[in-house]
This record gives C-alpha cells, structure tokens and sequence, in this order.
C-alpha cells in the first residue's frame, strides 16, 4: 500500500480524534478495506465450503482428544486469521510522515486512546444492552415468520453436537480475539477515514455494511449491521475505541456463553 504524499505532514502537538480528520486520507481507507477483506472474504467462503453440512466427514464425531487438540488448533488460527485486520491499519499508521510521531500516539489515532471511565462505562452498558436486544427481537422475528435462515451460530451448534471442543475453540476466538481486531480495522480505520470525505451518518451506514459483509454469514446479516451501527455510536461518542471493544467483547462474550451449555449436552 503505498501512501507516499498521501498525507501532509502534521504537527505531533496536533492529535487527531474522531472528530477531526485522520492523517489517512479517503484513498487510503478505501485500498486498505480492499486489500483487507478481498483475502479475507476468500479464505472465510472457502472455509464455510470446506466445512459445508454436504461433505461427507461434516460434523462427523472425533475421539475426545483430537476433539480438544482442534480446539487449540482452531483458536489458534483463528487468532492468526482475524491478525488480517490488523495489517492495512498498522502498516498506514506506522509509515505516515508525521514528524515526532510516536508508537503510541500513531495508535491514539486509531482511537486506542484513554476515555473517561464513567461516561465509557454508560457507553458500553447501553450499547450492550442495544445489541442484545437487536439480536433477540431479530431471533424472534426470524421464528415466528418461520424465515429459513442459518446464522454462523446455528452452524456451530450442529458442529457442537459431535465436536464441542473444537466449538469451544472458535467461541473462544470470537470472544477474545476477534473483538480487537475488528474494532481496530471498521471502527478504528475504516470509520475514521471513511470521515474524511463523508459526513457522519454515511460513514456510520457505510461502515456498518462492511461489517456486516465482512462475516460472512447471510442469516445474520441485519442484526450484524445494527450492530456495527452502535459501536460506530459508541466509537464516536466516547473519542476512544476501547468502549467499542468493551461492547464487542461483552457481546460475543454473552453469545458464546449461551452456546456452550448446548455444547455438553
């Protein structure tokens, strides 16, 4: 990604935030999401088909301890997968001409800044809460409309059934990993530079669709947009990123734990 004279020099007295431009420009944003998700959408499609209920070894039951074995191995690449979200952002912000510029303010501009712990917590509380309850009125309306969608989570249930470990693994990684990184790339990058040449309800929508898009998974793709409109809120209200990744911990956190009991069964 080259960004060569991409972005004037900026004083280091000078801190952008999310409501000011990022040193980034539109361009920047635009190749970096292309660059980030065209790998990432081929590698998520090609694993949805290697592990398509169609194939023959699908959900097929494994001895107890190759079951945990893939487990580990699971969260490990999955951890190794969602880095890919780490590379567009880390490589623009780190090869910006700003004069002084250090690690860690170059990491403030991708909104990994302090906040004020009262008004985050509020922040994360209700942004919690605003998405749980999107995803339940979804889950009910997506039941009583006998609407034949799958989500992701009904594909690790069927998984769970034969191969709870190695569930447990991926639940882990969503839970853990895949809430930094994420927030990192839609909301601390994407949000932010698509901010330098739109207002902020474009970008909020804008953003939210990539992210939404970027799951890969058709069942929860309106519940997963609504989802990325609030920690777009939660990003813009607080100045900070980490209430964003509080809320997308929280949240994964909260569905993961409700899946594992059906695991062990």
């Amino acid at each position: 990604m080259d960004n060569k004279n991409e972005a004037p020099s900026m004083p280091v007295t000078q801190r952008p935030s999310i409501h000011q431009p990022v040193p980034w420009s539109l361009r920047q944003t635009i190749i970096g999401v292309l660059l980030t998700l065209v790998p990432w959408l081929a590698i998520s499609l090609g694993a949805a088909a290697l592990s398509s209920p169609t194939t023959a070894t699908s959900h097929a039951a494994i001895p107890r301890q190759l079951d945990i074995a893939m487990g580990v191995v699971v969260f490990f690449f999955s951890t190794l997968l969602e880095a890919i979200f780490l590379i567009a952002p880390l490589s623009i912000v780190g090869r910006l001409r700003v004069p002084g510029a250090t690690w860690r303010e170059r990491l403030g501009w991708l909104g990994l800044r302090r906040t004020a712990v009262g008004p985050a917590l509020v922040v994360i509380i209700v942004g919690v809460v605003a998405a749980i309850a999107s995803s339940a009125l979804y889950s009910w309306v997506i039941t009583t409309l006998h609407l034949p969608l799958q989500t992701n989570t009904d594909v690790l249930l069927q998984q769970g059934h034969t191969q709870p470990f190695t569930t447990l693994g991926e639940l882990a990684a969503a839970a853990l990993v895949a809430p930094v990184c994420e927030e990192i790339f839609f909301r601390g990058f994407t949000f932010a530079g698509l901010l330098k040449g739109m207002s902020l309800l474009p970008a909020m929508l804008l953003s939210s669709a990539v992210f939404a898009v970027a799951h890969v998974d058709l069942g929860s793709l309106v519940p997963l947009f609504i989802i990325g409109l609030i920690l777009a809120w939660a990003r813009w209200r607080t100045d900070s990123l980490w209430p964003s990744i509080g809320i997308h911990i929280a949240y994964n956190t909260f569905a993961a734990v409700t899946v594992i009991p059906l695991l062990f069964k």
